[in-house]
């Protein structure tokens, strides 16, 4: 089942996203700021914080938002399953209610996702290459020297 989220949801969802190993501390408590954010305010400018539930355990989240002054276009900025829940289709479940819900209510005609270069991203990058983002642009040494940020592109109209 996938639903909003709610206040009492943001400690579990960030110590899951710190216990993947996929993100910096810095990332992390921006983290909880961005859901703080979202339920104090976001919310209300149209900004979508969704978690993934099976059997009542929350296994997955996502967030994203239009992007101010354009027309039609959306960035997803967090998408994260539970480490003991990957690559079992949870993620792509995610991605598709996002982007059904962007296109049908909000009339969403492209999405960005951006992510880092490293190494450890790899399964990250082919996870937006096989459900349909293509590679859009490579940003050199955007997020540390070595670490450059790989933007994602994915039509929706």
């Amino acid at each position: 089942m996938i639903r909003p989220t709610t206040p009492a949801d943001t400690d579990v969802l960030v110590a899951f996203a710190a216990a993947t190993g996929q993100f910096k501390p810095l990332e992390i408590a921006g983290l909880r700021e961005v859901f703080d954010d979202y339920h104090a305010t976001n919310h209300a400018d149209n900004h979508h914080a969704i978690l993934a539930e099976e059997n009542g355990e929350s296994v997955g989240f996502a967030y994203y938002a239009p992007v101010a002054m354009t027309e039609g276009t959306w960035q997803l900025y967090w998408i994260v399953v539970r480490k003991d829940r990957q690559h079992r289709g949870i993620g792509t479940q995610m991605l598709q209610y996002a982007e059904n819900e962007i296109r049908a209510n909000h009339h969403g005609r492209v999405l960005f996702i951006e992510t880092g270069s490293l190494p450890h991203y790899e399964w990250t990058r082919q996870f937006y290459r096989k459900n349909g983002c293509e590679q859009h642009a490579l940003l050199q040494d955007f997020y540390a020297d070595g670490d450059s940020m790989v933007v994602f592109r994915k039509p929706l109209i």
